[in-house]
């Protein structure tokens, strides 16, 4: 009982002895206040009203009055499928939009209206091309976030759908009010059961218009979306016979758990019982809905006698579906005619036997009764229709040589001069087809057991799902290994391979790589039908970085596919030439996985819309590469691509992307990127929930920016969400965890000995050159010798080695060492003595040269090496040379230095430029008290000090430091505080001795 009618119940008796003015003036107030009470409330007062009470008329009548209306009524009351040629409703005022423009396409006239939506047809009117649309809209007055969120994912659903039985979406965008739109193939048709009773068509045509809805509905399940309103004004018929479905308005993806759509709108006559009594959706409540279209169109019936009284008397839902031919029995004639036939008993025998058990297989009453899925539906359907046996009824060696002479009229007369040939043939094809029954019947019960395992699982939620799941893992592996499956090696390897994902997912690679090799041994001989054991195989010797063993398979099966261009083996290329390009990287080959990438990007641009998902997923991992090779510009446009691709198609793949953008953007040094990462952070609450991993690690690098008007974030929080999902000895968790010490740690101490664990737990768990492996390596490089411990020429020496390796481990991979030759360059700038200036000069120079390669000579990073050489030059001794150049660098950023540090320039820049303005400042203060020009030297430094107060990021421990050598100048010596890092110590001694010379008196 739905919760309107119950409440409606409770009223009833409070109603329905009013006098009539009362009545009728608190319903006009229920109207008002809570319409769907109020319909349901009039509707059994105006039953009360009758002659007759409920239970005075007969079954025939009630159900009459509690069927929806027909198609075409419910047409012309402006039902929200966008085939409809109405007007709208004319009670309704008239609508704005008509004649309005939205994007490219100019509103013609109203189509229809549904719960949520109004469907206009449209024009385009921007002069490019002609091409007439239904354009759908959220109804006017009936905006919300709710609904507005669930007509974003109608539009997003059909971008996913690429299918000439589904209207697909041609277009969509946000009008001037925010609200969204999107523009759907105008579709002429008419809905299925009025094609069928016009035309009168017989029962073979009608199931052949089914199985052209079933080829629809199963491939939107097999891209993860629901349809969850199969009726007939769904399922529009075309002037060429083409079914189209329609209308996937309260549509949804598999697992995605309660939404507001689910409420929006439901057919209740076509509802599975499931759905209607605890809300729940799956392919089987599509299917059931797909069996009680099959009941209307071919026996006229719904699938219960009661089928309608559901909801009025709760009671009537107990009553069992029946098979199309008993429900006959009183029908009227009519019913036969509309399906070319003379009377109810031809009928009754044309759908009798095999049919009716489909059709009713398909609306059993529990969900594990019914068929698999939609497709499996459809093969008996289409066995039916072409005179073969069905799974769903067993008839016996009489009914299927019935069956066999139906197919083959012709063969009595040929069997005896064939009877030799056949009985020497008859075991193999016993044999054959009883192991293709076998397969099937394996393949069905593996499927069940995923769907109730790691199935339920995924639809609990993204956010912790496919991380936490590892005891329900293990207990699939168990129930998987408890099936006999022996004698099924296509069946058993393929399972296997899926566990072997689950496992790599959960981190446990071991684990993974030991059930993908069972895999592989399991199939033997067997064909690999789609890759997926050679593909699982391919991802685990990688993941292992066994890169050479990886290339080999991949370059393998490439090979094999060699002569097919079929949409399946060029699919099948791209998901191996994808191992292929990370194995190449893997190997330190980098350009040639750079090209093999690009290669398989058009590949797959040439397969078409199908294929986009793919190309989003390949544009990411190029992106990714780029960078690592500090091609900035090309990895950002490569990212950005990605983002429009994916973002009709799936958010969470689309904020993968942004996420590599955000990452370009940082590269570049645009001031962008924290506004990205806050960005990211926002959209991964969206779609993965707060405790997320994903959301987690979005929040850890956008702190990594410390920038202003910023949000904050919780890190600790985040860290112990990812170390939550993944294990504490996970290489995710340690990535997360090298990023995130600085922000967490208590101190010093305490952030080196974080440091130092992720850069250990990485070493033992990834392979040498592997990205997340050398950054952690920096991070405790920079630990060791800006935040060192008691033993502070200890560690920054272990740092500086640290650096060296980690610079010959990218150099043998093919990556550039720009980071880690800056970090070496300001280390042994600071820390180093007069020993370490070669050194410092070499690796200055090849920072320098790398840089050129990848950045244009205005970005920000130049000034810096600007900087450093004439830093350099001041360490060698060559001090007017050094500053002279700090005086043309000063020179350059006059304006900068003279707005205080608070130019309009990246916020990188700002990060960089201020702290090496104020040491250009310093040392020429420094060498001006020198030359014993006093008055020259104190305000040079009283300029370093006021620039470094006032900078926007600037460097605290700088700013103290600067001030402490100001201010122990002016009371004549040289503070401490100042070394190392802008003096050493034989440079302040060396000062001390200029500045007591210049102030000796002269003789």
């Amino acid at each position: 009982m739905t919760d309107h009618l119950a409440r409606a119940l409770h009223l009833f008796d409070d109603y329905v002895d009013l006098p009539a003015p009362e009545r009728q003036r608190r319903l006009a107030a229920l109207a008002a206040s809570d319409p769907p009470l109020h319909a349901a409330l009039r509707a059994l007062l105006d039953a009360e009203s009758e002659d007759a009470g409920v239970l005075d008329r007969s079954p025939a009548q009630i159900v009459a009055e509690r069927q929806s209306p027909p198609a075409n009524a419910a047409a012309a009351a402006g039902a929200a499928d966008h085939d409809r040629d109405d007007d709208g409703d004319d009670d309704e005022p008239a609508d704005l939009r008509v004649g309005a423009l939205l994007g490219a396409w100019r509103i013609d006239r109203i189509l229809g209206r549904g719960g949520m939506g109004t469907v206009y047809e449209a024009h385009r009117d921007d002069g490019h091309y002609q091409q007439r649309v239904a354009l759908k809209c959220i109804r006017s007055g009936l905006e919300s976030p709710e609904l507005a969120a669930a007509f974003r994912e109608e539009r997003n659903l059909l971008a996913r759908l690429d299918h000439p039985g589904i209207a697909g979406v041609v277009d969509g965008g946000i009008d001037e009010q925010g609200r969204p739109w999107f523009a759907l193939r105008r579709v002429e048709g008419e809905p299925i059961d009025q094609w069928c009773d016009r035309r009168a068509l017989g029962v073979g045509a009608r199931v052949d218009l089914l199985l052209q809805a079933c080829e629809a509905l199963a491939y939107a399940h097999a891209q993860g979306v629901l349809h969850r309103d199969i009726k007939p004004s769904n399922l529009l018929v075309t002037a060429q016979g083409r079914v189209q479905l329609l209308d996937f308005g309260i549509s949804t993806r598999f697992g995605g758990g309660e939404d507001a759509r689910a409420h929006l709108a439901i057919s209740p006559d076509y509802a599975a019982p499931e759905a209607r009594q605890h809300g729940t959706q799956g392919p089987a409540t599509d299917l059931y809905m797909l069996g009680v279209l099959s009941y209307r169109l071919l026996c006229g019936q719904w699938p219960t006698r009661l089928h309608s009284l559901r909801e009025l008397v709760p009671l009537a839902a107990a009553g069992a579906p029946e098979p199309m031919d008993r429900l006959l029995d009183d029908a009227d004639e009519a019913i036969a005619r509309r399906r070319g036939l003379d009377d109810i008993a031809a009928l009754q025998r044309a759908l009798a036997g095999d049919l009716a058990a489909v059709a009713l297989k398909a609306v059993a009453s529990k969900p594990h009764e019914r068929y698999p899925s939609v497709a499996e539906f459809a093969r008996d359907l289409r066995a039916w229709r072409t005179h073969r046996p069905v799974s769903a009824r067993h008839g016996g060696w009489r009914e299927t040589a019935r069956l066999w002479r139906r197919r083959n009229p012709t063969a009595p007369a040929l069997f005896a001069a064939l009877a030799l040939v056949v009985a020497s043939g008859t075991a193999a094809i016993v044999w054959q087809h009883q192991r293709a029954l076998r397969e099937t019947r394996a393949s069905h019960s593996v499927g069940r057991l995923f769907a109730s395992t790691l199935g339920s699982a995924t639809q609990s939620g993204l956010g912790s799902a496919p991380f936490s799941s590892r005891a329900l893992l293990e207990r699939t592996e168990r129930e998987l290994r408890a099936m006999k499956l022996d004698d099924q090696p296509s069946v058993q390897a393929r399972s296997l391979a899926m566990l072997a994902r689950s496992y790599a997912l959960l981190g446990d690679y071991a684990r993974a790589e030991s059930l993908a090799g069972e895999a592989q041994r399991t199939l033997g001989e067997e064909p690999d039908r789609d890759g997926l054991v050679a593909a699982t195989r391919l991802a685990m010797l990688n993941i292992r970085a066994r890169y050479a063993d990886a290339e080999r398979l991949a370059r393998e099966r490439i090979a094999e596919l060699d002569g097919r261009d079929d949409r399946a083996a060029r699919s099948q290329r791209i998901g191996y030439g994808t191992e292929l390009v990370r194995a190449l990287w893997g190997e330190g080959r980098t350009q040639a996985a750079v090209a093999a990438c690009t290669d398989l990007i058009a590949q797959a641009e040439s397969l078409g819309r199908g294929h986009r998902e793919a190309l989003a997923q390949l544009l990411i991992l190029r992106s990714e590469m780029l960078r690592r090779l500090w091609r900035a510009g090309a990895a950002e446009t490569d990212a950005r691509r990605a983002v429009a691709l994916a973002r009709p198609l799936d958010p969470v793949l689309a904020d993968d992307a942004l996420e590599r953008y955000m990452r370009a953007v940082q590269l570049r040094g645009g001031g962008e990127a924290p506004a990205l990462a806050a960005e990211l952070v926002r959209r991964r609450i969206v779609s993965l929930g707060p405790n997320h991993p994903k959301t987690a690690y979005a929040m850890i690098r956008a702190d990594v920016f410390h920038a202003p008007d910023q949000p904050t974030y919780d890190i600790g929080k985040a860290l112990a969400s990812i170390r939550a999902a993944y294990g504490s000895g996970h290489p995710e968790y340690a990535t997360a965890l090298s990023t995130a010490a600085a922000s967490i740690a208590l101190d010093p101490a305490d952030r080196r000995a974080k440091t130092r664990a992720a850069a250990a737990l990485l070493e033992r768990t990834v392979p040498p050159n592997s990205d997340p492996r050398l950054s952690a390596n920096f991070n405790l490089a920079l630990d060791l010798i800006y935040s060192p411990g008691a033993d502070p020429a200890r560690d920054r020496a272990e740092g500086l080695d640290l650096l060296r390796r980690t610079i010959e481990a990218k150099r043998r991979a093919g990556l550039p060492t720009i980071l880690e030759n800056y970090l070496l360059v300001e280390s042994l700038a600071d820390y180093g003595d007069d020993a370490s200036l070669p050194e410092l000069q070499t690796r200055l120079d090849d920072y320098r040269a790398q840089l050129a390669t990848v950045f244009p000579p205005d970005n920000y990073r130049f000034a810096h090496v600007r900087y450093r050489q004439a830093h350099l030059l001041y360490l060698q001794g060559h001090r007017d040379q050094a500053d002279r150049e700090f005086a043309a660098l000063l020179a350059s950023e006059r304006d900068f230095i003279a707005a205080d540090g608070r130019g309009e320039g990246p916020l990188l820049d700002q990060h960089g430029r201020s702290p090496d303005l104020v040491r250009a400042l310093v040392y020429r203060g420094l060498f001006a008290l020198e030359q014993c020009r006093d008055s020259e030297g104190r305000d040079q430094l009283a300029r370093a000090v006021r620039l470094a107060e006032a900078a926007r990021g600037g460097d605290p421990e700088l700013t103290r430091r600067v001030r402490a050598l100001y201010e122990g100048l002016r009371a004549g010596r040289v503070a401490a505080a100042a070394t190392p890092t802008l003096l050493r110590e034989a440079e302040r001694a060396r000062l001390e001795r200029s500045l007591r010379a210049c102030a000796a008196p002269t003789r």
